[in-house]
């Protein structure tokens, strides 16, 4: 009657195990503008949209080499390497015991005068802490939590990684055609000083004029020398992006790119709910359950612990002996500890806990105001470039148009040569700028992916 009684009280105990202590965790609600919005889908690979075989080539090659992915990628490992071992704490252990000793006991203890004696011993030992107050379990939920904010926190180092790739890419790209450029301009201003300084030794014109075309010539050739200068280091950039060790990074083939990709076409307006997307909102997410779930775990401590241990085997003093029946032992009972009186040490960690979480809480409202901020600044951003860039075209159109028509009035002797040297710089500097306006346009779009978590596919 009393086996049965310790079952069945054990058989209780057990069922009631797992009682959660842990708050509901409440998720604030961020009011956000009540505009009529678009649905835009997330599309993994967001980079793909601009086309360009040796973008992609670059981004995959990043992904796959990359050092502070690598590190991520381990981070991961080790999170779920602690959610298996607080997961693992739930189940009872069970070890296998092996002794032999050699003992000498005090002359005046036993009565038959046994001072030395050895000791065989063989067995099986069980330990199990019932989780009656979802101690345990509610540290296993905490580090799950971490292990899935630790894997959105890679998706934050990954897009940040596609982001700084495409950034480099495109100054490399934006420099290359500014250089084209002026090497077209440097020619140009070439053919135009060995031809004025013709007419100067035909005595055509003064040498003023002669002076000015060398002078213009010389400073695009210092212009192009910057440019050259800035390509080496951004190259230098790229290749530590892609993972390259000191020697493939001075010594390697370095990309082809000589031309910025074609704008992508961005859809009016963005839901509020692909947000949510964003890993850096899904990581604070996971960080407030985890520090929730650990509030329960401190507080288990107000009540009691209970545990199991039990222990099964042979003991003998001689090891011929061992596995006879007579050499049988076994023990088994619960361990019951209650706090009394610690000084407030339960009180201030579950305090500690609950300001963790509210610090968690703020941390979450920060993120998310910070994506919506990002979101619409870059929509805002990438409006304003489009239409910049639209003017820039027709000041080109313009200036090509002022260009020819000051070198037929010069050449028919109703304009000065300073016309035309002002319309050839006017048209240089039209170009560059074009140029670095078409780049900061796609660096807005690539932004706007970015903050968005990932882009959309309207095809989905």
């Amino acid at each position: 009657m009393k086996r049965k009684y310790i079952s069945i009280s054990l058989l209780t105990m057990v069922i009631l195990s797992g009682c959660s202590l842990s708050p509901t965790l409440q998720v604030p609600s961020i009011e956000l503008p009540n505009k009529p919005l678009t649905a835009l889908h997330v599309n993994e690979k967001w980079w793909t949209s601009f086309n360009d075989e040796t973008l992609n080539r670059l981004i995959e090659e990043a992904l796959t080499h990359n050092d502070d992915i690598k590190l991520s990628a381990l981070r991961i490992l080790k999170a779920k390497q602690m959610y298996g071992l607080s997961d693992a704490n739930l189940y009872p252990s069970l070890n296998a015991t092996g002794t032999q000793s050699r003992q000498k006991t005090s002359e005046e203890t036993y009565q038959n005068k046994r001072y030395n004696y050895t000791d065989y011993s063989l067995g099986l030992s069980l330990q199990y802490e019932i989780d009656f107050w979802g101690k345990l379990s509610n540290q296993a939920e905490s580090n799950w939590s971490l292990y899935l904010a630790s894997k959105m926190a890679y998706q934050t180092v990954t897009n940040t990684l596609i982001n700084d790739v495409i950034q480099a890419y495109l100054n490399l790209a934006s420099l290359e055609e500014r250089i084209k450029i002026l090497d077209e301009s440097i020619e140009n201003y070439r053919q135009s000083y060995t031809y004025r300084s013709q007419q100067h030794q035909a005595g055509t014109i003064n040498e003023l004029l002669a002076t000015q075309a060398l002078a213009q010539y010389n400073n695009a050739n210092a212009s192009k020398g910057v440019l050259l200068e800035t390509k080496t280091t951004q190259q230098s950039a790229l290749a530590i992006l892609l993972g390259k060790s000191p020697k493939e990074l001075f010594d390697g083939e370095k990309p082809l790119i000589d031309h910025l990709p074609s704008p992508v076409t961005i859809p009016q307006g963005i839901s509020s709910d692909l947000l949510e997307n964003r890993p850096d909102i899904q990581e604070s997410l996971m960080n407030l359950h985890s520090k929730n779930a650990l509030i329960g775990v401190e507080r288990s401590a107000y009540f009691p612990s209970i545990s199991l241990t039990g222990s099964y085997g042979q003991q003998s003093e001689s090891s011929s002996n061992l596995f006879q029946p007579t050499a049988n032992k076994w023990g088994f009972g619960p361990t019951f500890t209650l706090p009394i009186f610690d000084f407030g040490k339960i009180n201030t960690k579950v305090e500690l806990s609950k300001t963790d979480l509210q610090s968690a809480l703020i941390s979450y409202e920060q993120t998310v105001k910070k994506a919506y901020k990002e979101v619409y600044d870059a929509l805002s951003k990438e409006a304003l470039i489009q239409n910049r860039l639209l003017y820039h075209e027709d000041e080109i159109k313009a200036y090509q148009k002022m260009l020819s028509i000051t070198t037929t009035r010069f050449e028919n002797g109703a304009a000065n040569w300073l016309e035309v040297l002002d319309s050839q710089k006017s048209l240089l500097n039209a170009s560059l700028n074009h140029t670095t306006t078409k780049q900061t346009l796609l660096v807005s779009q690539v932004e706007l992916f970015k903050a968005l978590g990932g882009g959309w596919n309207q095809h989905q």
